[in-house]
């Protein structure tokens, strides 16, 4: 069994179709890429995945668990999104720590965590920076580490 399957998806925004009978299997650990031109349901797929966006049709499993009922918080799933969602008056350390605080994580455990991200990236220099004193590079970078932790 895939840890990630999508199954037939379909999208529909009232008459317009953008994802057409979808299929997708992707192991746990593995990486992938979506190419493709602007229009063709890349975002909306990967919308779909994370909960922004419901299926018209097909099944959408991880670990074999329907995802479909589930509202976006309750899965365990993170997404940059292409203008990086980070909150401006919150520093880089509080943005990558927003997710683990809002999943009921104990703070010890929380900063020990955002250290780890912030090393991973090579930010952790900039934790105490807030998003406008960054570079774009840098901003999408922070997005990632809060998408992963």
């Amino acid at each position: 069994m895939a840890f990630l399957e999508l199954t037939h998806i379909k999208k529909s925004f009232g008459d317009i179709h953008v994802v057409h009978d979808f299929n997708m299997q992707i192991e746990k650990g593995e990486f992938i890429s979506f190419l493709g031109p602007s229009g063709c349901g890349k975002t909306t797929v990967l919308r779909m995945i994370a909960g922004f966006e419901t299926p018209t049709a097909g099944t959408l499993t991880i670990n074999g668990k329907d995802q479909r009922p589930l509202k976006p918080n309750q899965r365990n799933i993170g997404m940059v999104f292409q203008a990086y969602a980070l909150f401006p008056n919150m520093t880089v350390h509080d943005n990558v720590a927003f997710g683990l605080k809002v999943a009921g994580m104990a703070k010890p455990d929380i900063d020990k965590r955002v250290k780890e991200m912030l090393a991973l990236i090579k930010l952790d220099h900039l934790a105490t920076r807030f998003p406008y004193q960054m570079s774009g590079g840098q901003q999408q970078r922070v997005a990632l580490a809060r998408a992963i932790a």
